[in-house]
């Protein structure tokens, strides 16, 4: 039985990426390299939000994982990672942004930012008996600036996550038309 629960993690800390969320764009290449970034995130998962190629960004919604509860999920690198997603409603948004060269005829540096954030949910009172007992209760104060249920916050960036799409984006260069 422990293998099986050892398993999931040795092929997790295998899969970490190293590295760092930039890849470079030959000269020439931006369309090919923008057209790639947008395909590796949504080949993770990621539904795109914001596409600007005049301005060389892409961003996603934030994607929610349940960590160990959530196999299907590829999000996380590590077992602590797992473990942080399954404890708390973390959710993960993806930027992608082309650095422009610094002259003509130089690589594009793309930079692939990962923000974790942390959903608060202020007021919620579970009872510990059942769950259809639980209580919320009002904080004006956050209801007059628009909060009700639920914030986010960011709490940390996911350097694994960034290297591994960096990757994927610069093999899907790299592959043959």
């Amino acid at each position: 039985m422990r293998l099986l629960l050892l398993l999931p993690a040795a092929v997790l800390v295998g899969c970490a990426a190293r590295g760092t969320g930039e890849f470079a764009v030959p000269a020439g290449r931006y369309d090919d390299a923008f057209v790639a970034a947008r395909a590796v995130l949504r080949d993770s998962g990621f539904d795109i939000e914001r596409v600007d190629a005049r301005a060389g960004v892409i961003t996603t919604l934030p994607k929610a994982s349940a960590g160990w509860a959530t196999p299907w999920d590829t999000e996380q690198s590590t077992p602590t990672q797992e473990t942080s997603d399954l404890f708390n409603r973390q959710r993960r948004e993806v930027r992608v942004a082309f650095e422009p060269a610094p002259a003509e005829g130089e690589p594009v540096t793309g930079v692939v930012t990962v923000t974790v954030s942390r959903v608060q949910s202020p007021g919620v009172r579970p009872n510990p008996r059942s769950i259809q007992l639980t209580t919320i209760s009002r904080d004006p104060s956050l209801s007059d600036r628009g909060v009700w249920i639920g914030y986010a916050v960011a709490v940390s960036r996911d350097p694994e996550l960034e290297a591994r799409l960096a990757r994927k984006v610069e093999s899907a260069l790299a592959a043959p038309k």
